[in-house]
């Protein structure tokens, strides 16, 4: 009761005081538009420290409830240093309360984007003293908050700048430029700067000064990258957490932090960072890291970045949740409950930048290994079909060389048309493609399926993304003749007279594999196809993959319910087979249907979705 009566009396004082807010603003700009109308005299105008002050104040009382800045005011004097009268957080602080892992040695990385994020929107405060008003800026900014406030939201240009270093250079008059210098003021110039994505001018829109306050007149200049190492750092933490959920410990997840479990972090992390293409010694710059983030891993600060700084709105003094309920509360369903060959849990980390996460922790369950299941077209048919929901396909292989070495690989190679593109850059040789398809799999000879959601990307070496043509929808193929193909038409093998020739037909972006599953062949040859991707034009041109296929999974995005239907349905399709060959069941079905299975009438096919 004592708890409830304190928040009663916030909310009331958050009401009254934003009342008295309202109501000095608009005396306030009442009296300046009088002034403005009355004399010629300039307008007395608010320093950027001033407006900074303001736009945390609207960001406290618009982005968050009563009990969540209650809970932010808590979590902050509990654990605030002070000098004087000022209350702040330093480094340790900050790191200590998001538990941010020590392996990863993200802390400075996060702390240098609080103290750039504490003082937006003008980059002359930069780095911001974490006082209670800079943190109320950092948490709205990182939890998606502003939208009360500021007419846009797009943070991708304010998390770079948050993130990156700045190198001074300073005209030298002659139009040339010589490093060092600056000062407070500075402007950073990014290259194709384009001012409708700068959340700043939003800020200062919301706070009418865009006109009054002049921030961009020196002539200093900020050439802006981030490090490569600094950004791998990051991409590691942000796969770590991107199933995260509010409420929850970032200790939860030590296990990845083991010896072996950080090796195979770092290898997942070292394929995404080289989606951002072969780095110049400065490291990422902004019109790299805009066009990398939007297509090829478009939710990568969209998922465990808001849940973790959302920490801050929560407080256990506030909650009373103690060591005894904590005990209580269930164990969580694992995030992989059946990790596959290819399938763990980094690589499900790397598949929610690109698909939502929601789509994928907890809700993915094998359909298809070939491994278990047998590499024939019939074993996948099988387990993948009828399966009504949304499904992953994954394929690991090794490059074969130019020159095949053996009768197999010299027999796959004369079914393709004379190589013109080299090898993707491997190490190792090892590749690994994949699909997501929202649509059911079906069987077709002539005519393909999949939709414009459809999309098809490598996972290693390099993390790269195609998404589906409105144009072409030559998304996917399956048959028993022909294999499995993305970004070509039905091969036509089971109709020589629609044959035209012996060789596979590759589409510009394609993956085909033949009907075997023993090899496959991914192909970048440009546009024109079902799939478009920013790889066309990133300065690694054009190749081709031929490999021999090691692993082939299908994971299905859904749950118990998906599973039920998919066995309903082979259950019907297999009635319907006998009835089609004139075979009466009796009453006691599953022991007539044990016989036939016996017999060989019928196939035992009808698991495919279950656990």
């Amino acid at each position: 009761m004592t708890l409830l009566l304190q928040l009663l009396k916030y909310s009331t004082l958050h009401n009254r005081a934003q009342r008295s807010r309202e109501w000095y603003l608009t005396i306030r700009q009442t009296t300046i538009m009088g002034q403005a109308t009355s004399t010629d005299s300039p307008i007395q105008t608010l320093s950027a420290e001033e407006l900074s002050v303001q736009l945390a104040d609207r960001f406290a009382y618009q982005c968050f409830n009563p009990l969540e800045l209650y809970s932010f005011k808590d979590n902050f004097r509990t654990l605030a240093d002070s000098e004087g009268e000022v209350l702040y957080w330093k480094e340790d602080t900050l790191v200590r309360f998001l538990e941010l892992p020590e392996p990863l040695n993200v802390g400075g990385i996060i702390f240098q984007a609080a103290s750039h994020l504490g003082a937006f929107p003008f980059e002359n405060l930069v780095p911001a003293i974490l006082d209670f008003g800079a943190l109320v800026k950092v948490v709205a900014l990182l939890t998606g908050r502003t939208k009360k406030v500021l007419k846009r939201t797009n943070l991708l240009k304010t998390l770079f700048r948050a993130i990156a270093v700045h190198e001074r250079r300073v005209h030298d008059g002659s139009g040339g430029e010589v490093k060092g210098g600056g000062g407070a003021g500075d402007v950073l110039v990014y290259d194709s700067d384009d001012g409708s994505e700068d959340l700043s001018l939003a800020a200062l829109e919301a706070l009418d000064a865009v006109n009054i306050h002049e921030h961009n007149k020196k002539q200093n200049i900020h050439h802006s990258h981030i490090p490569r190492e600094h950004m791998k750092q990051l991409i590691m933490l942000l796969l770590v957490i991107s199933p995260l959920e509010e409420t929850q410990s970032l200790a939860s997840f030590a296990h990845r932090f083991s010896p072996e479990s950080l090796e195979s972090l770092d290898r997942t992390a070292e394929s995404i960072i080289g989606a951002f293409g072969p780095l110049k010694s400065g490291g990422i710059t902004y019109p790299v890291f805009k066009k990398t983030i939007r297509n090829n891993m478009p939710f990568l600060f969209d998922q465990g970045l808001p849940a973790l700084f959302s920490h801050f709105l929560f407080s256990k003094n506030v909650t009373g949740s103690t060591t005894t309920d904590r005990k209580a509360i269930p164990e969580p369903e694992p995030l992989l409950a059946h990790p596959g060959e290819i399938l763990n849990i980094d690589t499900l980390s790397q598949l929610s930048l690109l698909i939502q996460g929601d789509r994928l922790w907890r809700r993915v369950r094998p359909l298809y290994i070939g491994s278990d299941d047998g590499f024939s077209m019939g074993s996948f048919e099988i387990k993948v079909c009828k399966w009504f929901a949304p499904t992953i396909l994954l394929i690991s292989g090794t490059c074969i060389p130019a020159s095949p070495s053996n009768i197999r690989e010299r027999a796959f190679f004369n079914t393709l048309p004379q190589r013109k593109y080299p090898s993707s850059s491997s190490n190792d040789g090892r590749v690994v493609y994949g699909v997501f398809l929202e649509t059911p799999w079906k069987t077709s000879h002539k005519e393909c399926f999949g939709d414009a959601q459809t999309i098809l990307f490598q996972l290693y070496p390099v993390h790269r993304v195609w998404k589906a043509s409105r144009q072409v929808k030559e998304y996917a193929y399956f048959n028993k003749d022909d294999g499995i193909g993305f970004g070509s038409e039905p091969q036509g093998f089971g109709n020589s007279r629609r044959r035209p020739s012996g060789y596979f037909n590759i589409g510009p972006v394609s993956l085909v594999l033949e009907k075997g599953l023993e090899y496959g062949v991914f192909t970048n040859a440009g546009k024109g196809g079902a799939f478009v991707g920013a790889g066309e034009d990133d300065g690694r041109g054009c190749w081709q993959d031929r490999f021999e296929i090691e692993e082939v999974e299908v994971w299905g995005c859904g749950g118990e319910s998906e599973a039920e239907a998919q066995r309903k349905a082979w259950q019907w399709e297999e009635r319907e087979a006998l009835l089609r060959r004139q075979i009466n069941l009796g009453k006691d079905i599953e022991a007539d249907r044990a016989l036939l299975e016996m017999a060989g009438l019928i196939g035992q096919h009808i698991s495919g979705g279950s656990m």
